[in-house]
């Protein structure tokens, strides 16, 4: 029997951040429709695939209370056979949800917690539009995530902030650190068009001194026992995201709610972000069919993100092609120069290759 993972999507937070560009919004005024709809479509679309990972994003799930939470995550129990080690996430910022909130979603069997930190530099809080949490916040959410019974916690860091520099990202770096989390998500700051800080025009550190945020941030999670498993993701051992290795290794998972998306065999969908069309029963349209091509170069894309690289033997079963033979051209201008390691088995970025990583993906797909 096959398994899959199952995305679970809550457009609701309690302010929109200045670079937030995800479906999201503080109206709850949908929330109880949009629960049961939910629940509706869990419950209308069961398998027999065995569930190995399931994951609340948002939006911010914990704004919207445990107790839907806890009821949707029920749905998904009566409807699913989950496996006995079930992953079980919930995204979470801070000032959203109480210890008895946390020690009810404990109960009911969220097991994983991701908490979005992104600074421990008030200023750089308020630089992102970021108004709805502080960073004592911050600090009590794990504490009372941890006197819950959470033992699997992720936090979610950001770099190359406006105002930020090297010496205030160790500032941020030192806090997370200090809160001692299973799991650190590091990424840089993206300004999509269209969001209030993209229309601000801020000043932002020059790409150089991103560079430098980045290996400073490899450096010092590495010698904290942090392992980088993919560009922007970094675990103690045995605490990757098995949710989100899903997602980076092709997997099968389906998505649940407004703007989700599902991929079932080699064909993706996705759910419309219309609020309205969805809770009127909507269903997700066919966006892509991956062919041959197009999954190659999928694959590529996800593996060269993962340290693991890409492994040939899988990769010569899943597209009938030799890697070495295909990308001879690639493989020796990359590992020619040291930005890849190239082995029988694999070939993967080094930490130096990770900075040009765009480029060298982009040469190969």
């Amino acid at each position: 029997m096959s398994d899959t993972a199952l995305y679970i999507h809550i457009p609701y937070c309690r302010s929109k951040c200045g670079y937030c560009d995800f479906c999201s919004s503080p109206d709850l005024s949908t929330v109880d429709v949009y629960v049961s709809e939910l629940i509706r479509r869990v419950k209308a679309n069961k398998t027999d695939k065995v569930v190995k990972s399931v994951y609340f994003g948002g939006g911010t799930p914990t704004y919207i209370g445990a107790k839907r939470l806890c009821e949707i995550l029920q749905a998904v129990k009566d409807s699913y056979t989950l496996s006995e080690d079930c992953e079980i996430t919930a995204e979470a910022n801070p000032g959203t949800v109480d210890l008895h909130g946390l020690e009810t979603m404990k109960k009911a069997g969220f097991n994983r917690l991701s908490a979005g930190i992104q600074t421990a530099v008030q200023t750089e809080l308020d630089a992102l539009g970021r108004t709805s949490h502080t960073v004592k916040d911050g600090a009590a959410l794990v504490k009372n995530a941890r006197e819950a019974g959470f033992d699997n916690i992720s936090l979610d860091l950001m770099y190359g902030i406006p105002e930020q520099t090297p010496e205030s990202l160790t500032r941020s770096l030192d806090f997370v650190l200090r809160l001692e989390p299973e799991h650190i998500s590091a990424y840089a700051l993206k300004l999509e068009e269209g969001t209030p800080l993209y229309r601000q025009s801020p000043a932002l550190p020059d790409d150089d001194t991103v560079a430098d945020m980045y290996a400073l941030i490899n450096e010092t999670l590495g010698k904290s026992g942090y392992h980088r498993y993919e560009i922007s993701n970094f675990a103690k051992p045995g605490y990757e995201s098995r949710h989100n290795l899903r997602y980076w290794r092709g997997g099968d998972y389906i998505g649940f709610g407004v703007a989700a998306a599902s991929l079932i065999g080699n064909i993706r969908y996705s759910q419309s972000p219309d609020m309205k069309a969805f809770l009127q029963g909507k269903e997700p349209d066919i966006i892509e069919v991956l062919d041959g091509p197009g999954r190659e170069a999928e694959y590529i894309m996800l593996h060269l993100r993962l340290s693991s690289g890409v492994d040939k033997k899988e990769f010569r079963q899943k597209f009938k092609v030799d890697f070495d033979e295909k990308y001879a051209p690639q493989i020796k201008k990359y590992a020619g120069h040291g930005f890849a390691v190239n082995t029988d088995e694999r070939f993967y970025l080094t930490d130096r290759g990770v900075f040009v990583s765009n480029t060298v993906i982009t040469d190969f797909i």
